[in-house]
């Protein structure tokens, strides 16, 4: 069937196979089903939607409304909204069941959970299990680590979003890296810098699509070489000599050196998608996956659709950003859920339309709870007379057309400006207040920081320590930042220069290297096959299918 989107206007299909999954994933409650109706709107509104309650990266000074501490928080103070620390919202000194009240028939309901959410106390940070990670969000068992954001188990990392990683700066979505910086979808290298889409090497500079390389600079897509400059093959001596003369201070080399990959990156075949131990997959970024499709950045999974950044998933459609889930809609945040639908940041089961929500099952419109079952709206019920209410409100939400809706953009918590929905599907002002959303200014007071202006040596050898005690003023945004002590031994020890720009403008460059997250027909640019892929049509690269790739590359 084919179906309109409600926001963007386009069509979309909806096959059997997406429609057989609505039903098996289609709440029991009181041994009765309620269907889980097709989306009304297409993938990548669905997915702006989700994107549009996540903000990463934009943290902000205020108090701990419990405590009156200074805190951290991806909360701006301005906002109306009771916010805890985590410390303190973890704690036992509150209770969320207080906060429940009946549900109101006269009212749709997302008019009602927007006004829970708004009296609930928020969770300042999302950080789990982390040891001196106080400006990390969306993060788990990280230590030392720095402005990382959407990380899980890293040390030492700083800027960036790395995975399993150590001792990386600068980095967007690297799994097992060490030493690393400014590297982009990346996995398991050793002291790299400026690489995108390498695997299993090391001591790679400005390099593309390796794999099983070392000692390469100015590389792309080739396999198990090393002593390479520009794709040519150099002697151990030769090439060391060279490497010795290059000087990664100097502003002049960083031109030539994008410049050379940018050429080399076009002379060679690309994948039409970057995956590995698949069977029947589309997307891209797809590894050891079965029955995956329209998914992008996903491992370990099956059969799932529709879903970015995930791992260890089963039975699962859209979905961002979580882990170990199973059956599982609508849903972004946080890991090991359970037919979890409509929902955000719970580690729940069999619930509907929840927020933080932990360790709970049989939810529906709760936000903050912690060991329940049976509540709605935060008011707890028995097991009888929650099953006897549910049929009403989702009567009644189906009359309000808001069952079988995530959350809408209207009621986030944030400015749409200052949500990951702004990364992928940017929208002006005038097009966020259009519709009807949040947008967010803030002003930034420079004369209150801003002290002389600092001349940065382009020499790491002469930078001192004094640089840390210095605001500095991004050379694109003009946007203030500063270099933290961790930060000058990391170019220190690998000889780098101090970065001229905000941490944010370096992560925009490095999103602007990626293909989007969109899938487009096109044909094997040598074989003529039909393929899916990342690459519009309209791209210059040569876009390979998989039997031509692994036939040239390999």
């Amino acid at each position: 069937m084919q179906q309109q989107c409600a926001n963007c206007g386009i069509v979309y299909p909806i096959d059997d196979i997406d429609l057989a999954y609505y039903q098996r994933i289609s709440p029991i409650i009181g041994g009765k089903t309620y269907d889980v109706p097709p989306p009304t709107h297409c993938p990548d509104c669905r997915q702006q939607r989700r994107l549009s309650w996540r903000n990463e990266r934009h943290l902000y000074h205020r108090k701990c409304d419990l405590s009156g501490k200074t805190m951290i928080s991806n909360l701006s103070p301005d906002k109306d909204v009771i916010v805890y620390e985590q410390q303190e919202w973890w704690s036992d000194k509150w209770d969320p069941l207080d906060y429940g009240r009946p549900f109101d028939f006269s009212r749709p309901f997302f008019e009602q959970f927007a006004d829970l959410q708004r009296e609930v106390p928020q969770c300042g940070l999302h950080v789990w299990n982390c040891e001196n990670c106080d400006f990390c969000n969306y993060a788990g068992d990280d230590k030392n680590c720095y402005l990382i954001f959407g990380s899980v188990y890293s040390e030492d990392c700083y800027y960036g979003s790395p995975y399993y990683s150590r001792n990386c700066m600068d980095t967007l979505v690297v799994r097992e890296c060490e030493r690393c910086y400014e590297c982009v979808d990346c996995r398991k290298l050793y002291e790299c810098f400026y690489c995108q889409d390498c695997h299993s090497s090391h001591n790679l500079i400005y390099c593309y699509d390796l794999q099983g390389c070392q000692e390469c600079i100015g590389c792309a897509a080739l396999r198990n070489q090393k002593f390479c400059i520009f794709n040519k093959q150099l002697t151990k001596e030769e090439y060391f000599k060279r490497k010795k003369e290059l000087d990664l201070c100097n502003p002049e080399s960083h031109k030539i050196l994008k410049a050379k990959l940018q050429e080399m990156s076009l002379s060679v075949p690309h994948r039409y998608m970057q995956s590995n131990q698949v069977e029947n997959v589309s997307g891209n970024y797809v590894y050891e996956c079965k029955n995956v499709h329209d998914s992008f950045y996903t491992d370990r999974s099956e059969d799932c659709r529709y879903c970015a950044q995930v791992v260890d998933m089963k039975d699962c459609y859209d979905n961002n950003y979580c882990e170990e889930h199973e059956m599982c809609y609508e849903y972004f945040g946080a890991y090991i859920n359970t037919r979890m639908l409509f929902s955000k940041v719970c580690q729940s089961a069999d619930s509907q339309y929840c927020d933080q929500c932990h360790t709970c099952t049989n939810l529906f419109g709760c936000t903050g709870l912690r060991k329940k079952s049976y509540c709605i709206l935060n008011k707890q019920y028995t097991k009888e007379e929650y099953e006897e209410l549910m049929p009403r409100i989702i009567a009644h939400m189906k009359e309000t057309k808001e069952w079988g809706e995530f959350f809408p953009v209207s009621i986030s918590f944030f400015g749409y400006n200052e949500s990951v929905a702004q990364e992928y599907f940017p929208l002006t002002k005038e097009e966020v207040e259009n519709k009807g959303w949040q947008w967010y200014e803030q002003k930034e007071n420079k004369e209150s920081y801003m002290g002389p202006p600092v001349d940065v040596p382009s020499q790491i050898d002469d930078v001192n320590d004094a640089i840390c005690e210095k605001i500095l003023s991004c050379e694109e945004s003009e946007k203030l930042y500063r270099v933290i002590p961790q930060e000058l031994d990391f170019y220190r020890e690998l000889h780098l220069p101090i970065a001229r720009k905000e941490p944010n403008v370096r992560h925009q460059e490095r999103l602007a290297m990626r293909n989007p997250r969109t899938l487009w027909d096109r044909t094997c640019d040598k074989c003529q096959k039909a393929i899916r892929t990342s690459y519009s049509p309209d791209r210059e690269e040569k876009v390979y299918c998989e039997e031509c790739y692994l036939d040239e590359v390999y």
